[in-house]
């Protein structure tokens, strides 16, 4: 395996685990009482979406 091939795959399942971390604080957040206005709500759904995005990008230039 080469260092470029390997650092790709490295980004890709480090955007996994942002996007897995944005999942659990919503759920945390919402299983405490915590409103979609909440600062929880809001840093799960931003890492979710930086997790997906992230992955999205990295997906797209092994190609």
């Amino acid at each position: 395996m080469d260092r470029n091939r390997a650092y790709h795959g490295a980004v890709r399942g480090f955007s996994l685990v942002f996007a897995v971390i944005g999942v659990l604080l919503l759920v945390v957040t919402l299983a405490n009482g915590g409103g979609p206005a909440s600062i929880g709500f809001v840093m799960g759904l931003l890492f979710v979406a930086v997790g997906i995005g992230r992955y999205w990008i990295a997906s797209r230039q092994l190609r």
